[in-house]
């Protein structure tokens, strides 16, 4: 999956063309590009050919394992993953146990079997990263694909303030592995921080600015998210 295959409240991936067409003609001879409410992530992704530095901010801890699974340059074995998403793809619900992903989430914000699944699958990644048998960014990108994975079949209606009622759940989440991005000759800054804070040790020359519009804090909007992700 790409960056832009997932649902968030505020995504700038339908205006990239207008904002890269902007950035085009206005700041030319820039070097260095800072999203300073990074969200999904998308607006940074659509500009990666034109700088050659990038500083990426969301106070999200969800959106910031996002980030190192896309973008954070380090090695990694495309085929372990393979391997272990195909594993995942073939467990069998009635074999394993209820987890906190069921108990609390089943039957609400996914169908009690996917729930059993997401909530395993969580676990395992954590043991693998204990275990040693994944490195870091195995462990970001797999937690990513899981992110990604459950949002595509959520019983939401693109966000997780709350969860569509009355409605009949179907069993339909696969894991599906991200496509992190190869970036050659390019830095990547990742933080998760105030930004308020975070801006004033940053210099770059151009800030990309889109700040939530009212008081709701986004961690209420992907309560479940972080949960899941920080476990």
């Amino acid at each position: 999956m790409k960056i832009y295959n997932r649902r968030y409240t505020g995504s700038k991936y339908k205006l990239i063309p207008w904002i890269t067409e902007i950035l085009k003609k206005s700041c030319v001879d820039c070097n260095s590009f800072f999203d300073v409410f990074g969200g999904t992530g998308v607006v940074t992704d659509s500009v990666l050919n034109l700088y050659t530095s990038f500083t990426l901010n969301d106070f999200l801890y969800s959106n910031e394992v996002v980030y190192k699974g896309f973008f954070e340059q380090a090695d990694y074995s495309r085929n372990k993953l393979d391997e272990i998403s195909n594993k995942y793809n073939s467990i069998d619900v009635r074999q394993i146990d209820d987890n906190y992903v069921s108990v609390n989430f089943g039957d609400k914000y996914f169908s009690y079997n996917d729930a059993k699944v997401i909530g395993y699958i969580r676990q395992d990644i954590e043991d693998k990263l204990s275990s040693n048998s994944i490195n870091k960014k195995e462990y970001y990108i797999l937690l990513a694909s899981l992110l990604y994975s459950f949002d595509k079949i959520s019983n939401t209606v693109g966000h997780y303030e709350a969860f569509i009622k009355g409605k009949t759940i179907s069993d339909e989440f696969k894991f599906l592995l991200i496509e992190p991005r190869i970036l050659k000759e390019k830095k990547i800054n990742i933080y998760r921080e105030d930004a308020n804070e975070l801006a004033a040790r940053i210099k770059a020359d151009i800030a990309f600015i889109d700040p939530p519009y009212n008081s709701r804090q986004y961690s209420r909007f992907y309560h479940v998210m972080e949960t899941i992700v920080k476990w």
